[in-house]
């Protein structure tokens, strides 16, 4: 066996934590890398058009005529574009992520990958209201999904290398890399173990320095270096401000929904050049929704906009991207959900500290709190908003408020409104869903290298007693019997055939002492008469004479072909379809040649299944 498989029979077990954490580090590096390239592209575009003096975005300042043709002409040339596409390959962002995950086993492909780079840059350059993070994840996941395939490495290893992906580029875009985690463990992975969560957190943190190397140490927002509670009265106030964030969330996976559904048979170019158009009409009156809007959401932390700028950008920013969304331009909702949430949470902020000046905390507290808070509404991932939260703030007097708000506005989408989450409603109107028992999201993450036993040997389905003898010598626990043709056909319990076996010979030495009775008497009978030799008085040699394991009995079952990089789940599921309850797990050898390790059946998957949940509590 070469070094590789024995590698990949490791990764497929327990006991492979410190392989998979230099993997997941190595992931990390080039998944930060393919982002920060993706930053680059969408920011030097900026360049040729709208940039103040300092180099930053200024939409705001740019001629109207660039505002409406901009967007809508980026919308018409994405579309084109697009239009030529295979619709599979037009499938890009978070959806397309989980979408891969949760029934492809985490490969992703390359070409929808850069589909994604190339076209989804194009959109954020062109100033639609979408946001670079989700874009980035897709990037990030697929690197570390195409280094899993490229390594041939077990499903549950490429899946935990699309989570290392994923938190890389979420640390890489935010300069935040414990958010970076949960996100992916929230969201991608969709839970917690420590096979998953050491490499990840690895991958979190090489993502975090490649973004530090290019682009300094400074967080994506400018938080105000003063934050507290100025008073526990506010606390019914926060409660507000996560109640209206819930509904705010609500009502734009509705209206998102609403938009995909009744746009699913245009064609692509007419929804994107619909979509830039009304990104550029709304821009007249409101230039703040164009692009990431970074730059917007900076100045309501420090407390900069007035109270009409900050209601007329949400709205704006609602629709907008709403519509953008709705109408499947390629690009992310997480930036416009935190946009949304700043605004929104500015615009409390304000109200309260003219209500109750006394009382009130600061615009930008309320403001980091919406961000947090709207965007984990839309996302259904609390745990990932607030440490969000805490790691851009660095402020431990946070945590009170925002624990309550992210709790409200949460309930407020999944029990009042009963929403799913964004993807979730994105995936489900498309036909797919996401959820997964927690049988199948146990079973998923664990290799059947991992479980399979190797205890097993090979016989044709006619084989001569000495050949199964041979085969018994090392007492393997199965037998796959072949056909003529070299095909496995049944899986046999080993002891059933060693017991066949014993009992052929007890018969046959039965025979053989009737036989030897039977002749005593005859001799007794006849010894006056000539001695002669009887015809068939011979040895018979049964050795060679072939046995039909098809035929005899012993406990024989079906079995089907299962790949060594599969998952218990994938497993699973082939035995269900096929109702049975056995399967042998194969590799195709550079030869092109199938070579069998092992067999793994539902028992052992069952045990596993129970082992892993006592395991975790």
């Amino acid at each position: 066996m070469t070094l590789i498989d024995r590698l990949r029979l490791r990764l497929g077990g327990f006991d492979a934590l410190a392989l998979m954490a230099v993997i997941g580090l190595i992931c990390g590096i080039l998944a930060g890398g393919t982002n920060i390239l993706f930053r680059y592209f969408t920011e030097s575009s900026y360049v040729l058009w709208a940039t103040d003096q300092s180099g930053n975005t200024d939409f705001e300042n740019a001629d109207w005529w660039l505002k409406l043709l901009l967007p809508t002409v980026g919308g018409l040339i994405v579309g084109l574009l697009l239009q030529q596409l295979k619709p599979d390959t037009r499938r890009v962002g978070v959806s397309h992520v989980l979408e891969r995950m949760a029934h492809h086993q985490g490969h992703l492909p390359a070409k929808n990958a850069i589909v994604q780079f190339f076209l989804g840059g194009l959109t954020i350059a062109s100033g639609q209201s979408v946001g670079r993070e989700g874009p980035g994840i897709h990037l990030g996941s697929t690197t570390g999904s195409l280094i899993g395939q490229r390594l041939k490495l077990p499903n549950n290893s490429t899946r935990i290398l699309v989570g290392c992906g994923c938190a890389a580029a979420i640390s890489a875009n935010f300069n935040t890399p414990l958010a970076g985690v949960v996100f992916a463990m929230e969201i991608v992975i969709m839970e917690y173990a420590v096979a998953s969560f050491i490499p990840i957190i690895l991958a979190s943190v090489a993502g975090a320095v490649m973004s530090r190397i290019f682009f300094g140490s400074d967080p994506a927002f400018i938080i105000p270096s003063s934050m507290d509670v100025q008073s526990l009265w506010e606390m019914p106030y926060f409660l507000l401000l996560g109640f209206i964030c819930g509904v705010i969330a609500s009502l734009f996976i509705m209206l998102t929904s609403q938009v995909r559904r009744r746009s699913k048979d245009w064609p692509v170019w007419i929804k994107t050049t619909i979509g830039g158009t009304s990104v550029g009409l709304i821009a007249l009156a409101v230039p703040q929704v164009m692009g990431i809007g970074y730059d917007t959401v900076n100045s309501s932390l420090q407390g900069e906009l007035l109270l009409t700028i900050l209601a007329l950008s949400l709205a704006g920013k609602f629709i907008a991207t709403s519509i953008c969304s709705g109408l499947s331009m390629p690009g992310g909702v997480l930036g416009p959900t935190l946009f949304m949430g700043a605004m929104l949470g500015g615009l409390l902020g304000t109200v309260g500290s003219l209500i109750f000046p006394n009382l009130s905390s600061d615009t930008g507290f309320y403001a980091i709190i919406g961000m947090a808070t709207l965007m984990s509404a839309v996302l259904q991932a609390p745990l990932a908003g607030l440490m969000a939260l805490l790691e851009l703030t660095n402020n431990p007097n946070i945590i009170l408020p925002g624990m309550f708000s992210i709790v409200i506005g949460n309930m407020v989408v999944s029990q009042l409104f009963k929403r799913e989450s964004y993807w979730e409603t994105q995936m489900k109107d498309r036909g797919m869903h996401l959820k997964v028992s927690p049988m199948k999201q146990v079973l998923r993450s664990i290799g059947v290298a991992g479980v399979m036993t190797r205890s097993i040997a090979f016989l044709k389905e006619e084989s001569t007693q000495q050949e199964i003898s041979i085969a018994l010598q090392d007492k393997p626990r199965w037998i796959l019997i072949k056909d003529h043709a070299g095909e496995v056909i049944s899986l046999m319990v080993a002891s059933d055939l060693g017991r066949y076996l014993i009992e052929q010979e007890e018969e046959l030495e039965r025979k053989k002492s009737k036989a030897k009775a039977k002749d005593d008497e005859a001799a007794d009978e006849t010894q006056n008469e000539p001695e002669q030799t009887p015809e068939n008085d011979q040895d018979d040699d049964t050795s060679e004479l072939p046995i039909k394991l098809m035929e005899i009995p012993a406990n024989r079952q079906d079995i089907v072909a299962i790949d060594l990089q599969a998952t218990l789940e994938e497993a699973y599921d082939k035995m269900e379809q096929r109702k049975i309850s056995a399967a042998y797990v194969y590799r195709i050898t550079h030869n092109k040649e199938e070579r069998i390790y092992g067999v793994v059946t539902r028992d052992m998957i069952t045990d596993q299944y129970i082992f892993s949940k006592a395991q975790t509590g």
